[in-house]
C-alpha cells in the first residue's frame, strides 16, 4: 500500500510504503558501494555511549522493534513523477525510480538506522522478510531534495551535512554531467584519480562548494555556534529556491573559464619551487575554488544574513558571467609573454606567502576578495595586480 502526500512547497511528491528489510537494503546497496560504505558517512562511533547505543539498536530491530521510516531522494524526469503518482505497489514504484540506480535512489535521512539494519540483518538473516518503513521523496528538482536533507537533519550535528550530502552526489554529478557537458571532469570519491589539468575537480570538493555556495561563506567555522546556525539558515533558504542549483552550476561554468583562461600559462619563466608553476596551479587547491565559489554567491545574493532578492539575482548572474567573459576572452588572445605579465604570478605568491598561521581560512578569504574585485573591474583590468592586493 502506498501513501502519497504532495509537498507544493518545494514541488516534491512524498510516498510512504513498507518494504521487506532484505529488499531495502538490496535498494540501497549500490549507494554503499559508490559511497565506500555507511560507515564512511558520518564521523566514526568512537565513545562508548554512541557504540551502545548503536549495539542497542541492533538487538532492538533483531526482536522485532519498530523504527522510524527511513527517507530516500528519488531524482527522476517529469513523466517519472507522473508516474510514480500513479503507482499502485511497492513494486511498482521500484521499478519506476530504477531499483537502486546510484543516480536516482538515495538515503537522505536515516543513514544510522539503515547500518543498523545492515548489521542486524548480517547477525540474524532470517530478518530478511521483517516489514520496514520507507518514504521516498521523488521530484524532478535536485534542489528540492537537497532542501529536504537540509531541514531534516536539521538538529542533528552541525554540518555532518557535507558528509551526508555525499549520499546525493550521483544525482547531482549526473545533473552537472547533463547541464555542462565535457566542460569539466568530476573525480569521484574512490576513483584515486588527480587532478592534472584544468577543469579537473574532486566529488568532495564539489558538494563542499555547494554548501560554502549556498550559505554565502568561504568556510565553516565550527567553533562559533552562532555563525554557524545562522549559515544553516542561509543554506536552508537558498536551496528552497528551484533557481539555486541551477546558478550554483552556472558558478561552477565560470570557475571552469576562468580556470582554463589560466592554465594557458605554461610558467617555462617559473622558477622550480614556486607553488604557482603554471597556470593550472591557481585552482589546483581548495581555498582558490571555495574563494571563487563565495564570491559569485556574495555577487548573487549579498552578503550573509540579508535578505537574497531572489528577482535581482538573474540580472545580477548575467553581470557576472559578462565580467568573466570579458576577462577569459583577453586571456585567451593573449600570448606567453602576455599572460605572465597578466597573472602576476609573483605578486599572488608573495600574497599567499604572508600568513603562516590558518593558513586556510586566510588563502580562502585571500581568494574571495580577488575574486570579488575581478568580477566588479573584469572590463577595466590590466593585470590581476587589483585583485591579489584587494
Amino acid at each position: 500500500m502506498l501513501h502519497r502526500l504532495f509537498d507544493h512547497r518545494i514541488n516534491c511528491l512524498s510516498i510512504m510504503t513498507e518494504l521487506e528489510l532484505g529488499e531495502y537494503i538490496s535498494l540501497v546497496e549500490n549507494v554503499y558501494r559508490q559511497t565506500g560504505g555507511l560507515e564512511g558517512q558520518r564521523a566514526p562511533l568512537k565513545t562508548k555511549t554512541a557504540i551502545t547505543i548503536r549495539n542497542r539498536l541492533v538487538e532492538d530491530i533483531k526482536l522485532g522493534a519498530v523504527i522510524p521510516p527511513v527517507v530516500l531522494g528519488a531524482f527522476v524526469d517529469s513523466d517519472d513523477v507522473g508516474r510514480a503518482h500513479r503507482a499502485e505497489t511497492a513494486n511498482a514504484l521500484l521499478d519506476i525510480l530504477g531499483r537502486g540506480d546510484i543516480e536516482r535512489v538515495s538515503i537522505i535521512d536515516g543513514m544510522q538506522r539503515t547500518t543498523a539494519m545492515l548489521e542486524a540483518l548480517k547477525q540474524q538473516p532470517e530478518l530478511k522478510n521483517m516489514p520496514v518503513r520507507v518514504e521516498f521523496w521523488v521530484s524532478e528538482h535536485l534542489n528540492s531534495l537537497v532542501y529536504r536533507m537540509l531541514v531534516l537533519n536539521s538538529g542533528q550535528v552541525p554540518w555532518e551535512i557535507g558528509r551526508q550530502l555525499e549520499t546525493v552526489y550521483g544525482q547531482f554529478l549526473k545533473k552537472i554531467r547533463n547541464d555542462l557537458g565535457g566542460e569539466i571532469e568530476i573525480f569521484l570519491v574512490n576513483s584515486q584519480r588527480r587532478r592534472v589539468q584544468a577543469g579537473q575537480y574532486q566529488s568532495k570538493n564539489i558538494i563542499e562548494l555547494l554548501l560554502l555556495f549556498a550559505s554565502r561563506k568561504s568556510e565553516m567555522d565550527f567553533k562559533d555556534r552562532v555563525a554557524e546556525d545562522f549559515a544553516r539558515l542561509d543554506a536552508i533558504e537558498t536551496t528552497a529556491h528551484n533557481e539555486f542549483i541551477e546558478y550554483f552550476i552556472g558558478a561552477l561554468r565560470m570557475m571552469s573559464e576562468i580556470d582554463r583562461a589560466f592554465s594557458r600559462y605554461s610558467g617555462a619563466d617559473r622558477l622550480g619551487d614556486s607553488r604557482i608553476r603554471s597556470g593550472k596551479d591557481f585552482f589546483s587547491g581548495f581555498p582558490s575554488m571555495a574563494g571563487f565559489c563565495t564570491a559569485v554567491s556574495i555577487s548573487l545574493f549579498d552578503e550573509p544574513g540579508f535578505q537574497i532578492d531572489w528577482e535581482a539575482a538573474q540580472s545580477r548572474f548575467e553581470d557576472i558571467q559578462a565580467s568573466v567573459r570579458r576577462v577569459t576572452q583577453r586571456l585567451d588572445a593573449m600570448n606567453q609573454a602576455e599572460l605572465a605579465e597578466f597573472l602576476q604570478a609573483d605578486l599572488l605568491e608573495e600574497r599567499l606567502g604572508q600568513r603562516s598561521g590558518q593558513v586556510g581560512r586566510f588563502e580562502r578569504e585571500f581568494f574571495r576578495k580577488a575574486f570579488l574585485s575581478l568580477f566588479k573591474n573584469g572590463d577595466r583590468l590590466r593585470d590581476m595586480t587589483p585583485c591579489w592586493l584587494a
